[in-house]
Parts: C-alpha cells; sequence; structure tokens
C-alpha cells in the first residue's frame, strides 16, 4: 500500500510540473488567437486597400504592417496595452517549439566560394578561366569543396597559385593557406549579417549554424512567409557611418515625445531630471505621468539610453504614432545596438542610438578591417583602410566633427559608435574601446562584410 501510494505521490507530481511548464505555452496561445480574433485578417486587408502605408525606412515599414496586423483596431489595441506584461511573460515562459512541431521554414544558404575565388584573382587569363570552368563543373558534380578541386587543377596542370594569389614568391602551401582563411572570413561576416537580420525580424529561437566549409543552415520557427524570408537573408549588406545627434537635443526630443503621450499640452518645456524627482512614485505612477521614460532609460549623467527587450515593441508603437511623430525632427533615426547588454537576473537591455538619419559615408569605401592588440595599452582594436575616395571624405568628417561620436551601422543595428579623437587622414584608423577579442573581431567582420 505504501509503495503505491509512493508511486501515485510521484506520478501527481509529475502531472503537476508538466502542467506547471505547459500552463505559459496555453496561455500564449489564448493571447495570440484573442488578438487575432479582435484584429481579423479579413479587416486587415480591407484596412490596407484604403489606408497606403507611409514612406518609412524598409525595418520601419516591416513593423509597421506587423503592428497593423495586429493592433490597428481599437479592440486589440486596448485588449494588447491591458495585458502586455502578461502576453510578454506568457511568451517568455513558454515552451520553445521545434520546426517539427511549430512549423517554420528551414533554409539553407551559401557562400559562392568560386565567385569569391575568380574577383580575388590578380590576373584572370584564358588559363585562369578555363581552370575555374573545370572547378564550377566538378564542384557541382560533385559537391566537392572548390577550395581542393582549385589545388588539385593546378597541381596538373603544373602551375603555381601564387601566379593568381598572393606574392609571387608564395608557395601553393601559403596560397591555400590564404585561401581558406578568406573563405572562413566570408562565411563569418555571412553569418553575422543573417544572425542580425535575423534578430531585427523577431523570430523567436531562431538556429543559424555554419554547415561544412561554405554553408549556414537558418531555422525560423514559426515563420511561413517564404518570399519575406528570402528577401530578409538574400537582400546585400548595409555598412554605414553615421553622426551621433548631440546629447542635449536628444532629451530635449525624448521629453517632448514623453509629454505627447502623457497627455500634456506644452511638449517644448523640458525637465533636468525626470527620474530622480520621481523616486517617490511608484513603477505604475511613474509610466502614467512618464509613459516615454518608462521605456526608455536615461542615465542622467551621460545622456546614454537603453531599452528592455521586453519593451522594443511597445517602443515602435509610441515611435509610429502620428502625434509623436510630428515632435520628432525629419533628420532623426533610432537604432538599437546590434547586441543587448545583460544585467540582473539575465534581463537584456539595448542601447538606443539617435543618429542623423542620412549616412556620412557607406561600407563601398572600406577596403579591409583587422582585429589587432595595441602593443602600447596591450587592449584589442580594430584598424581600417579606406579607398582614396573615401580617405577624402573620412579626413572631412572627421576633422569636422572631433569629440562627437560616429555610429558604425550594418543593416540598421549599431555595432560600435567610436568617438573622433582627431583629424584622420591617410584613410588608416585605429578603432578603441572594445571590452574583449571577440568584441573587436565581431566589429572587422562588420566592417568587412559591408565591403
Amino acid at each position: 500500500m505504501r509503495k503505491n501510494r509512493f508511486k501515485i505521490i510521484l506520478i501527481l507530481a509529475a502531472i503537476a510540473l508538466s502542467l506547471y511548464y505547459l500552463y505559459p505555452t496555453y496561455q500564449s496561445s489564448e493571447y495570440q488567437k484573442k488578438l487575432a480574433q479582435l484584429s481579423g485578417q479579413a479587416k486587415f486587408d480591407s484596412y490596407l486597400k484604403t489606408h497606403p502605408i507611409p514612406p518609412l525606412t524598409d525595418s520601419a515599414r516591416a513593423f509597421y504592417i506587423d503592428s497593423l496586423r495586429q493592433y490597428f483596431s481599437a479592440d486589440s489595441l486596448k485588449y494588447y496595452d491591458e495585458n502586455a506584461n502578461k502576453i510578454v511573460d506568457a511568451k517568455l515562459k513558454r515552451i520553445k517549439l521545434g520546426l517539427d512541431l511549430q512549423g517554420g521554414m528551414h533554409v539553407v544558404l551559401e557562400v559562392n566560394v568560386i565567385k569569391m575565388l575568380q574577383d580575388m584573382a590578380k590576373n584572370k587569363d584564358q588559363t585562369f578561366n578555363e581552370i575555374m570552368q573545370q572547378v564550377s563543373a566538378q564542384a557541382k558534380a560533385t559537391d566537392a569543396d572548390p577550395l581542393d578541386l582549385l589545388q588539385q587543377q593546378f597541381e596538373q596542370r603544373g602551375i603555381r597559385l601564387s601566379r593568381y594569389y598572393g606574392d609571387i614568391r608564395d608557395d601553393n602551401a601559403k596560397v591555400m593557406s590564404y585561401l581558406r582563411d578568406q573563405t572562413k572570413s566570408a562565411v563569418d561576416r555571412a553569418m553575422e549579417i543573417v544572425r542580425n537580420r535575423v534578430d531585427q525580424y523577431g523570430v523567436s529561437e531562431p538556429s543559424i549554424q555554419k554547415q561544412g566549409n561554405s554553408r549556414i543552415v537558418v531555422e525560423l520557427p514559426g515563420v511561413s512567409n517564404e518570399s519575406e524570408v528570402r528577401q530578409l537573408l538574400q537582400g546585400t549588406a548595409l555598412l554605414e557611418f553615421k553622426l551621433l545627434k548631440p546629447t542635449d537635443v536628444v532629451v530635449k526630443v525624448f521629453q517632448a515625445i514623453d509629454n505627447v503621450l502623457a497627455g500634456k499640452v506644452d511638449t517644448s518645456s523640458a525637465t533636468q531630471d525626470t527620474t530622480s524627482s520621481d523616486t517617490t512614485m511608484t513603477a505604475e505612477q511613474f509610466a502614467r505621468k512618464h509613459p516615454f521614460f518608462a521605456v526608455v532609460r536615461v542615465n542622467p549623467q551621460t545622456g546614454d539610453a537603453y531599452v528592455a527587450e521586453n519593451d522594443r515593441d511597445k517602443l515602435e508603437r509610441m515611435l509610429l504614432r502620428p502625434d509623436v511623430q510630428r515632435v520628432i525632427p525629419s533628420d532623426f533615426q533610432f537604432l538599437y545596438s546590434a547586441k543587448p547588454q545583460i544585467v540582473a537576473q539575465g534581463a537584456k537591455y539595448y542601447e538606443l542610438f539617435v543618429v542623423k538619419k542620412d549616412p556620412e559615408l557607406t561600407g563601398s569605401v572600406v577596403t579591409n578591417a583587422q582585429a589587432q592588440i595595441d602593443p602600447t595599452t596591450n587592449s584589442p582594436i580594430v584598424t581600417m583602410q579606406m579607398n582614396s575616395e573615401g580617405s577624402r571624405e573620412w579626413a572631412r568628417v572627421t576633422g569636422a566633427n572631433i569629440g562627437k561620436r560616429i555610429a558604425i551601422v550594418l543593416d540598421n543595428a549599431v555595432y560600435s559608435a567610436p568617438v573622433v579623437r582627431s583629424k584622420i587622414t591617410g584613410g588608416n584608423s585605429q578603432i578603441e574601446g572594445m571590452g574583449s577579442v571577440e568584441e573587436a573581431n565581431l566589429l572587422a567582420i562588420v566592417l568587412r562584410a559591408g565591403a
């Protein structure tokens, strides 16, 4: 009898534990069903026919459409706002379903190594073209590594690889090592671009893995729009250098936005320290009085702004409101840091940057970037080289903005925002402030990705 009682208790405990972990998944599903019911696909389609989408950047346009799809009706907006914390909490705690249970998309991307080898060649004569044709045909027929096939073709013909790659004095082993390094670097760049775009797309629990020497496997649970995913993953990476707006100007705009959201009449008056003056209020009272600053945490000493991962959607909805748009200068652009900062209890915060919308330069002028260790400080740095056109423009930009920050932006995500110390001539720049070698390597990859 005692044995049976123990078994029953064990079974009941297992059932209770299962229900505990399954309940958030059930909750999340019910919330999404309710939102879909309140919005309605038919109503959404009808709305788009009579309300053209305003001119926005690609990322803002995608978010605008997604926001309309769920929140355009007053009922669904009210329901979401009343249950926002519960919806987010349930979504975070729900069981992560894989492609087999949830459905989604499985995508295999491949770096075009043969094209890369053709572009890298310093001399393209008839012999080289014949070799590349053979390599391309064999690679398609056998799925073999193009680099191995290239080496075989050169050795069979008794031709040194240095005739087309590297220094003329390099032996075949050294040239092959160089080509493999370049291939790995190309795949790393592609991985970072894909990861950044998937993060911005908002897919829950994506899987991005390298397969072999040149393939990237991407799994996107819950995603079914094939054309959107293809456009997301196949577009050319855009690297831009953008000036940050002055902190005092940004804080005034933040205050104006907060006033509009709080329903205050005077949107021009700015308080000096909103957070410190309201420390006695509860979080709920503060959110009602300062809805913007309840989402955007501003450091009063530095002016740096941060947004919790769970509040990014809320901030985007705020910024898309027509009354808020009216108090934001037309040359302002809001961008997030590419990577979050993880604070107490694992909470993730993204830095919010306000930059000049038009870039000073694009990645087309960058010729190379490498992570190194500064011999004088033993700190990680990134060295960046530009072509002659970029060097001239970079000298003008840095000379006119000493003491200001320039954001390094890849696909609308900020990877670094260093301070300009002096006018930079000759096209060779040194970027400091990385916390680790890994961070420096990532920035170098980003700079090369947009080149």
